[in-house]
């Protein structure tokens, strides 16, 4: 037994400590005078563990992909609002941040609030992608010149530099066929059931076109002129 002069006292100054949630808080109660723990629970910051959990489960991304939102600072809210913003599924947008716009950060040792690049820019590109307006290396080209930071929209850099895909048949046919009067061996083998070669020749119609051209429709041209 405790002597009596070491029993506990209450304060006169500090009013009892009450804990409520929102299913047990009296109707005419004044939030401001109590303790509510989902009102404080509310306000906690998001744990990165609980982060990464939603962030799979929302957008569908790898478990993986999570880790590296989460630890690299600024980076979840950076996805977050391109994917807000662009018409690309937040699949594709996973592998342009962690691809590409990361790779950027690196090579200046950059953090995220230190991009010339915005979730806006990286948007509008995403956006000229999805539609078809230029490939998909042009969209990195696009990356590139936005990150000189000189004031250009990725729709001007794209008009300037005249970077749109090249939507005339009749010059990507000339285009496919200069390439495979080029390149005679690879003909020959594609001729002899190697298709697989096929690839390198939609790679040199790339090159020729300065990546202005869709791997796609490159890719049935030169099916239709080879077989």
């Amino acid at each position: 037994m405790f002597p009596k002069c070491l029993r506990f006292m209450p304060e006169p100054n500090l009013p009892p400590l009450i804990i409520y949630d929102n299913e047990t808080l009296p109707v005419n109660m004044n939030p401001q005078q109590v303790v509510n723990i989902d009102s404080i629970r509310e306000q906690l910051p998001e744990l990165p563990c609980v982060k990464r959990t939603r962030l799979v489960e929302k957008y569908g991304i790898r478990n993986e992909h999570s880790f590296t939102l989460v630890n690299e600072d600024g980076l979840v809210q950076f996805y977050e609002h391109i994917v807000e913003q662009t018409q690309a599924s937040p699949k594709k947008v996973i592998g342009w941040v962690i691809n590409d716009f990361l790779a950027l950060l690196k090579q200046d040792n950059f953090k995220v609030h230190q991009s010339p690049i915005s979730p806006t820019d990286m948007s509008e590109v995403l956006n000229l992608l999805e539609n078809r307006l230029i490939s998909s290396s042009v969209a990195k080209q696009v990356l590139v010149e936005l990150w000189k930071g000189d004031g250009k929209t990725a729709t001007q850099i794209v008009e300037l530099k005249e970077l749109g895909l090249i939507k005339d048949q009749k010059k990507l046919e000339q285009i496919c066929q200069g390439v495979i009067e080029d390149h005679p061996t690879e003909v020959s083998e594609i001729r002899q059931g190697n298709w697989k070669v096929i690839n390198k020749l939609i790679g040199q119609v790339q090159r020729a076109t300065h990546g202005r051209t869709s791997p796609t429709l490159v890719k049935s041209i030169l099916e239709k002129k080879l077989s």
